[in-house]
């Protein structure tokens, strides 16, 4: 089934077609619409944490259990350090201005409720600098490698970050 590009024209240019595209625009706007107001939302991380010292933990703990499956692991104790603490996230309005010199951006933090509070869209997590993992049967250089591999996969770094030693 072919359709040319004249009969496309020609059917959005009659009523029916204009009536179409409207109650499509309509239906996406209201889409966009939902999806941000209910589903706008950032994934929440499986950590949550308020300072920077109980995510560390959490993500020791955590790889403590991780690795401690590996076979030929003994006993683990692992140290992860983070960069900075997490951050909060605000909506925020971007306003262009125009001036006698051209124009400029504004931007503001949009304030919600009869409070004035900032509006939180979400939380950034902090990114991690790196894990040190000491350990039972890491004098194997097999298991060594595999013990990088599964701590620098599960934080997300490089491998380079990741110190494994027996």
């Amino acid at each position: 089934m072919k359709i040319s590009l004249a009969k496309l024209r020609e059917f959005f240019l009659s009523d029916k077609g204009r009536k179409i595209l409207i109650v499509c625009a309509a239906a996406i706007m209201i889409l966009l619409l939902f999806g941000s107001v209910f589903g706008g939302k950032e994934n929440s991380a499986p950590v949550q944490a308020e300072n920077t010292a109980e995510i560390e933990k959490a993500l020791e703990k955590r790889l403590c259990e991780l690795i401690s499956e590996i076979d030929g692991t003994g006993e683990v104790s692992v140290m992860v350090t983070l960069e900075s603490t997490s951050a909060a996230v605000y909506e925020k309005d971007r306003k262009l201005t125009e001036t006698s010199g051209g124009s400029s951006k504004e931007t503001e933090v949009v304030l919600a409720g009869s409070s004035k509070q900032p509006l939180k869209v979400g939380t950034v997590m902090p990114t991690v600098r790196g894990a040190a993992v000491v350990c039972k049967g890491a004098d194997d250089p097999v298991i060594r490698e595999k013990i990088s591999n599964v701590v620098a996969r599960a934080l997300n770094i490089g491998i380079s970050k990741v110190y494994v030693t027996g």
